[in-house]
């Protein structure tokens, strides 16, 4: 699939509107659509909702990106996987209608993601967006029943704009006349004062997000997944007005979503330092203060930073808001991403400010370095996390 389709972001959805002409539209035939965008947070919010949604035996399908170790994490039918032989053969059709028209990587597999979900029905579906909303291909959606915004912060500035007004504009982009929209606590008043001039106009409801208690047990660690887990509660409420409080706190506990501060307790890295060691997607600043308060709360004290990110990523800007958690800082190059940024290139940036930054061949090369006494995190790059699962030997079910 790489090497069919160009791995960009091309945002013109007239490629994907023409193809999917071609298989009926079935993204406008499905069954209670919930449309996710935000720049944080999406993930998380769209599992513990599917969590909760599968406690009450309703049935879900669930289209997320990326992946962290197989394409299949992104389709999920009904509680497993996409099967690699379903998907191949949908792949294989997607291909041939399309004719070797130019197309996106993204645009043919969320192509495929609405054919799996026609032939599969569910009673919810759900769809995150890959970037933005407004342009996103997701977005050729019309038939949504509830749309909800997570938390928008600074990511992809150079797409969607460099203020928060710009960004939360083609967030807000998914939202339909009529249809409710849930939106997340906002950090930033800009983005919250956007969405809702929005929605005003849009002549929609906006539903007030009822908050879960502090005390509810999540499956996903840190502070910050109490307002993922009240957006999705809100979300399941509005399917099952007679919703059960038990199988709301079973659907909660019991959520997942690999990568997101992780704590391996098995696996090939856990078994090679026998410490604490944390796998963390984060990548932007929002990223950096949700990682800087989980730290701080563990009172740990400094850590060792395996670190690899994507050049179009401050990475100064992440390590200002965590310097105060560092005792080591080993840099890699994100294997097999074109665009990461060199272990060298971090180096210089964060030895600018004042940190002793160790340059590193692999992840294997890091792991070895760092001593085994200190706590480790890795991080920066949600690809980085997937590699690091790869090499634990995770399995992502």
């Amino acid at each position: 699939m790489f090497d069919l389709h160009p791995k960009l972001i091309d945002f013109d959805l007239k490629r994907l509107k023409v193809l999917m002409d071609k298989f009926h539209n079935p993204q406008n035939t499905l069954n209670n659509v919930v449309h996710i965008a935000g720049t944080n947070g999406k993930g998380s919010t769209a599992a513990f909702l599917k969590e909760i949604l599968e406690a009450h035996d309703l049935s879900v399908n669930i289209y997320t990106s990326p992946h962290l170790i197989n394409f299949n994490e992104r389709i999920r039918i009904n509680k497993k996987l996409i099967s690699d032989k379903i998907l191949i053969n949908i792949l294989d059709e997607v291909e041939l209608k399309n004719d070797r028209n130019p197309i996106t990587f993204f645009e043919i597999t969320t192509a495929a993601a609405f054919i799996a979900f026609k032939r599969f029905p569910a009673d919810i579906n759900i769809f995150e967006t890959g970037l933005g909303g407004r342009l996103d291909a997701t977005n050729i959606i019309e038939n949504k029943k509830l749309t909800i915004i997570t938390k928008i912060g600074f990511d992809h500035v150079e797409f969607l704009g460099n203020s928060i007004e710009k960004i939360a504009k083609e967030k807000a982009g998914i939202l339909r006349k009529n249809v409710p929209v849930i939106i997340a606590k906002q950090s930033k008043n800009e983005a919250l004062k956007t969405l809702l001039k929005f929605a005003k106009k849009l002549n929609l409801i906006s539903i007030k997000v009822d908050r879960i208690s502090k005390n509810s047990k999540l499956g996903l660690v840190g502070d910050f997944q109490y307002e993922n887990a009240s957006t999705a509660f809100t979300a399941a409420k509005f399917f099952i007005p007679s919703i059960s409080l038990s199988k709301v706190s079973e659907g909660l506990a019991r959520t997942s979503w690999y990568g997101r501060i992780q704590k391996l307790n098995d696996g090939k890295i856990f078994n090679l330092r026998k410490n604490i060691t944390v796998i963390d997607g984060s990548h932007n600043q929002d990223g950096a203060i949700v990682l800087d308060q989980y730290l701080t709360k563990n009172s740990l004290g400094k850590w060792n930073i395996i670190i690899g990110m994507l050049n179009n990523r401050e990475v100064k800007d992440f390590f200002k808001i965590i310097k105060n958690h560092i005792n080591q800082i080993y840099a890699i190059t994100i294997p097999g991403v074109t665009n990461s940024h060199s272990a060298l290139d971090i180096k210089y940036k964060l030895d600018t400010l004042g940190f002793n930054t160790n340059v590193t061949n692999c992840l294997e090369d890091a792991l070895e370095k760092a001593d085994k006494k200190t706590p480790l995190l890795i991080t920066g790059s949600l690809y980085l996390a997937g590699h690091a699962l790869k090499f634990n030997e995770t399995i992502i079910d």
